[in-house]
């Protein structure tokens, strides 16, 4: 290499380096999860200095490790995730870690409400000290509303029905207690999405379960004989809406396509899709909500545009 190119390449990588410090800095908490991983990514390519915290716990993807971020190998629930937090001094915090298997909230209640408070605790703790955060967004779930006979809006009553959405109810209180009493109006947003799928989703989900049994021919559980209804949202739609909400948002967003189906409907439209017959066995879960829907006309309202429609992101999930 000669002395010029050595300059070159030099003077470069100075350019990237003082690019790089000019951009905001983000913590995502969870940001190795199968949503989450996705939102990491998306901010790496956008050139964000990115911080995630992880513990590696069930459905995480440490693959994605590498030099284009920065990872703290932490539990969130642990006081000593406060203190790292603060070290980095963010600009931007997305708290999107929790424990969020529904079935083992049913069968541990206790130690899931616990651990996912004590992260909410630590996350807004670590907020209300950082004078110069821009905001704090915390990542909950439609299933706060609880069984819906209607879209729910972001200014209607919480009514959790299980112990895992209990646990997300409680951040969703603990975001407005801290911005009411520690002067952080305009600091916190909050995200409330429906089902999320797409790649890297595990089997414990719905349609990880249906990809995975479409790919081995295993049968797959059909929970209240497959009469409940959720909306589903492909992963690929949550980085721009975090984003937006980031950048522009303030208070509650439900983030959905509104496209809902029962769990048999969703079978079918899997089984039209790669024209594979799926086999089920009945399976009735406990303290489950039937229906679960959502208004997403506050952040459509905010400028989000859906990239996939619900039908091109189960197409591109489930034949990839």
């Amino acid at each position: 290499m000669t002395l010029l190119s050595l300059l070159l390449n030099y003077d470069k990588a100075e350019k990237i380096i003082n690019w790089s410090k000019n951009m905001p800095k983000i913590i995502i908490t969870g940001g190795l999860g199968f949503i989450f991983s996705h939102v990491t990514e998306y901010f790496v390519k956008k050139g964000w200095n990115v911080v995630v915290i992880d513990n590696q716990s069930a459905g995480s993807h440490p693959e994605i490790i590498n030099e284009s971020f920065k990872y703290h190998n932490a539990d969130m629930s642990k006081p000593e995730a406060v203190g790292i937090i603060l070290r980095e001094r963010p600009d931007y915090i997305v708290h999107a870690a929790a424990n969020s298997d529904v079935d083992h909230s049913i069968k541990e209640p206790g130690k899931m409400i616990l651990e996912n408070v004590a992260m909410n605790v630590n996350v807004f703790e670590a907020a209300r000290q950082l004078p110069d955060l821009k905001k704090v967004l915390y990542i909950s779930t439609d299933e706060v509303y609880g069984e819906c006979d209607h879209k729910m809006r972001e200014d209607e009553a919480l009514s959790p029905r299980n112990p895992y959405s209990s646990s997300k109810a409680t951040g969703s209180l603990m975001r407005i207690a801290y911005e009411n009493t520690y002067n952080m109006k305009g600091k916190t947003a909050e995200m409330r999405s429906s089902n999320v799928f797409g790649p890297r989703q595990d089997e414990r989900k719905v349609l990880g379960a249906l990809k995975a049994a479409i790919k081995n021919g295993n049968s797959i559980p059909l929970y209240n004989e497959g009469k409940g209804f959720r909306e589903f949202i492909y992963v690929k739609n949550i980085p721009p809406a975090v984003e937006l909400i980031l950048e522009k948002g303030d208070g509650v967003y439900n983030v959905t396509l509104n496209e809902g189906f029962t769990i048999s409907e969703l079978i079918g439209m899997s089984e039209k899709v790669t024209d594979k017959k799926l086999e089920t066995y009945p399976y009735n879960r406990p303290g489950m909500d039937m229906k679960y829907e959502i208004d997403s006309a506050k952040i459509r309202a905010l400028g989000w545009k859906p990239i996939y429609t619900f039908e091109e992101g189960l197409k591109e999930y489930l034949t990839d």
